[in-house]
Formats: C-alpha cells, structure tokens, sequence
C-alpha cells in the first residue's frame, strides 16, 4: 500500500470502529473461524495488516502472529493496540516492501497467511501470489479478502439511481479508496486464475456485508442491527448469495505435498 500520512491513518481508524468497520471486521472474522481450522495453535502471517485489528484477533486465540506493513504509522498504531491488549509479546512486526517478502521470511514457514484488503492495491498479482505460496508451509492456508467489482454495479444503480454509470462498472474495474488511493478491482475468476498459476487450490469462499450496505445506518436500532448480524452470517457462505457481496472473502490451501 502507499504509505500513509498520520492523518490518514487516525481517519483510516475512526473508520475502522464505525458500525460499517466494525461490522466488516466481525464477520470477516466469523468467515475465518469458518474457513480456517483457528482451533489449533498456527504461525500466522498477516501481510498489510496495518494497525493490527486482524492480528489482535488472531492473538486473542493463542496464535503466533508475524504483522507486516509497509506504513510506519500503522504499524505504531498496531504496537501501541498490542500493547494495551498485553499481547505484544506474541507478535512480531516487521515494517516492509511486498516486493522483498522472499528476502524477509524463511520459506515453508507460516501455516497461515493473511492478505486483507491488499490485492487491490498491487501492481503485481501474480507475483505476490506466487510469494505468499513460497512462504507458506505445506498445507499451509491463505485467506484472502477483496474488494467486489460486481457490487460496484449493485451500488451504482441503487446508491446513484443512474443506469449508465452501473453499465460501466461491467468494465470499469478502477476505485478510488477513501484512503489507500487508486486501485483496481478484480473479477472472481481472475483472481482464482492468478492463485491456482501460483499453486493454491481453492478450499472456499464467503461473501462479507452482501445485504447490509444497502440499508440506511439511520434505520437500523440495536435489535436490527443484531438480526442483520445474523442473517449477513446466514448469507455468507450460500448461493448464490455470496457473489454479491462487497467483499469476497477466499480460504486457499497449499497442497500437503
């Protein structure tokens, strides 16, 4: 990611406690106990994973955890939330460039690879995905969360009521994030092509907030707001639900030999 400006990391975290962030985090994180065997002790490395919300979730389950980024400022924000959680003995951070993962990590190390929220922002897939596969031991796993280029349409026609421009989201696959920048999203098949190139095999994959952004925060009371929990989570993993989602969320696995 494009470093980020200390401004833009506290906004970036203001974000990240609203209802919608909390809400994208609690089940993301739903889907990882879903998808992932989270029961059993794993090496975990969590790539671009800032200031570390992903990874205080991991430790809190007795995980090892590696928390690599490329912006200082997350990554002092993730130290001093570790700090406050007294986990920051379990973690590892390490600032970085995606383009030197290689050189910064042992290969057939970790049995967890996290990669949230960054594919959109790489100028080499491919690449980054073949080093993921380097790192990871065998039958080590790779969760991976994206942005939907198929709910941009959804939302173009619902939020913006304007037919032409939910049209050009078919091909117009650029975003402009809030805080990260220009970025590119990715169809499904495109990025299940670029993970099996690198050798991962797809074990599953859920749908995250596939029905809740298109309600107004303003109707939702807390009985509402559980309901919606619960029925995002019912969602999740169905079809043909989960392709609508705003993000999807992909489990991967390196095979056993």
């Amino acid at each position: 990611m494009t470093p980020l400006i200390d401004s833009t990391a506290q906004s970036f975290l203001a974000y990240q406690t609203s209802e919608a962030g909390q809400l994208r985090y609690r089940l993301a994180q739903r889907n990882m106990e879903t998808l992932h065997q989270l029961d059993v002790p794993k090496v975990i490395l969590d790539v671009g994973g800032g200031n570390g919300f992903i990874t205080e979730f991991l430790l809190r389950r007795g995980h090892a955890v590696t928390l690599f980024d490329s912006d200082a400022e997350m990554l002092k924000q993730a130290r001093q939330r570790l700090v406050d959680a007294n986990l920051l003995a379990q973690c590892r951070l390490v600032e970085g460039n995606l383009d030197y993962l290689s050189r910064l990590f042992a290969a057939d190390h970790f049995d967890l690879i996290v990669a949230h929220h960054i594919l959109e922002y790489l100028s080499d897939v491919p690449a980054v995905m073949k080093s993921l596969y380097t790192l990871a031991k065998k039958g080590g796993e790779f969760s991976l969360i994206t942005l939907n280029p198929v709910s941009e349409v959804i939302r173009a026609i619902i939020f913006r009521q304007e037919p032409v421009a939910a049209q050009s989201k078919l091909t117009d696959l650029s975003f402009d994030s809030k805080w990260f920048g220009q970025a590119t999203l990715y169809p499904m098949d495109q990025i299940l092509i670029w993970a099996t190139g690198a050798g991962w095999s797809l074990n599953d994959f859920c749908g995250i907030r596939i029905l809740a952004d298109y309600l107004p925060a303003t109707s939702l009371t807390e009985t509402k707001t559980t309901d919606l929990i619960a029925l995002e989570e019912r969602v999740a993993s169905l079809e043909p639900y989960r392709r609508f989602g705003r993000y999807l969320q992909f489990a991967f696995q390196k095979p056993q030999w």
